[in-house]
C-alpha cells in the first residue's frame, strides 16, 4: 500500500501543539456524538432484472422489468489499541426495496437508506492525544449493492460480521497510536488491510440470496479539530482502493472506498457493477 505523510508545515504545526499540551492540564473528555453514514439515493444504470422481447421490445420480466436496490450495511466499530473492542452490526431493510426502472434515480427515505448509525462516539483532538484515557475509534461500513430477488442474503452478511468483528480485534484494537499524528491514517489503513484479509481467510462458505452487483467500504476515523485538518490532508492524497475477496460471490470484493473524520458532514458517489447490471449511490456521512 501506498504510505501517505503529511506535509511538514502540518508536522511542524503537530510539534508545536505538543509543547503547548505538555505545559497544560489535561483537557477534558470529548463530549459523545452520534453519527450516520446512509444511502441517500440510487439510480439504475444498467436494470439487472430487465428482460425484453428482442423483437418488440416488451418486458417480458416477471413481474416487471425494474429493479428493486438495497444498500445492505455491515457497520463496525472499533477503538485503536483497546483489546476485544470491535463491535460489529448488520443493517439490512431488503423489504423495503423501492422499484426502480432502469435510468431511473430515486431518493431514498426511511428504511431504504440502511443507515449505519454510531452513537456515542468522542471524536479526538489533538490535545485530546495527551490523554491515555481517550481512545481514537474508527467506525465504518462494509456495503453491499444488492438487487432483491425471493431469497435475502441476511445470513450470509451475519456470518461475514461475525468474522469481521474478530479480524479488528486480531488488527486495530491492538494497534498502537503513533506519536507523529500525521502518521494515524497509515496506521489506519495498515490494519485495515489486514482486517480484510483476515477477513478473506477465514469467511465461510455461503449460499446464494439476493444478486450483489458489488461491495464498497466506509471508514469514519474519530478526529474533530486540529487533528481532523491534518488527517484530512492525508486522506485528499488517498486514491480509493480495492480489495479482491476470492471467493464465490460473497461476500463481494470491495470495488471503491470512502475515508472522512467527523470534521464535518460529507457525501460520496459509488457505482457498483456486476450481476449483470449497474447502479451508483449517493451515500452521506454526517451528525444525528
Amino acid at each position: 500500500m501506498t504510505r501517505t505523510r503529511s506535509l511538514t508545515a502540518g508536522i511542524v504545526a503537530v510539534v508545536a501543539v505538543m509543547a503547548l499540551a505538555a505545559s497544560c492540564a489535561p483537557a477534558a473528555a470529548p463530549a459523545g456524538e452520534s453519527w450516520t453514514f446512509k444511502a441517500n439515493s440510487v439510480k439504475i444504470n444498467d436494470s439487472q432484472d430487465e428482460l425484453r422481447d428482442p423483437i418488440f421490445g416488451a418486458c417480458i420480466a416477471i413481474p416487471n422489468c425494474d429493479d428493486e436496490p438495497y444498500a445492505l450495511q455491515i457497520g463496525f466499530r472499533v477503538k485503536v489499541g483497546v483489546a476485544n473492542s470491535a463491535q460489529v452490526f448488520v443493517v439490512n431493510n431488503r423489504t423495503d426495496a423501492p422499484s426502480v426502472g432502469e435510468g431511473s434515480t430515486r431518493v431514498l427515505t426511511g428504511n431504504q437508506q440502511n443507515a449505519a448509525t454510531f452513537a456515542n462516539v468522542k471524536p479526538l483532538s489533538l490535545i485530546d492525544l495527551f490523554n491515555s484515557a481517550n481512545k481514537l475509534e474508527v467506525v465504518g461500513a462494509y456495503t453491499w449493492a444488492s438487487e432483491e430477488d425471493l431469497v435475502g442474503n441476511g445470513v450470509a452478511a451475519d456470518g461475514v460480521a461475525g468474522v469481521l468483528k474478530d479480524a479488528l480485534n486480531a488488527t486495530i484494537a491492538k494497534g498502537t497510536l503513533p506519536s507523529d499524528a500525521s502518521l494515524i491514517l497509515d496506521l489506519i489503513l495498515d490494519n485495515i488491510v489486514g482486517a480484510l484479509g483476515l477477513l478473506a481467510q477465514n469467511v465461510p462458505l455461503l449460499g446464494f440470496g439476493d444478486d450483489v452487483l458489488g461491495g464498497s467500504l466506509f471508514l469514519g476515523i474519530g478526529a474533530k479539530g486540529d487533528l481532523a485538518n491534518i488527517i484530512d490532508s492525508a486522506i485528499a492524497a488517498i486514491p480509493a482502493f480495492t480489495f479482491a475477496i476470492p471467493v464465490l460471490t460473497l461476500p463481494p470484493d470491495i470495488d471503491g472506498s470512502q475515508i472522512a473524520t467527523f470534521g464535518g458532514a460529507k457525501t460520496f458517489t459509488q457505482q457498483y457493477a456486476g450481476a449483470g447490471g449497474r447502479h451508483t449511490y449517493d451515500f452521506g456521512w454526517g451528525p444525528t
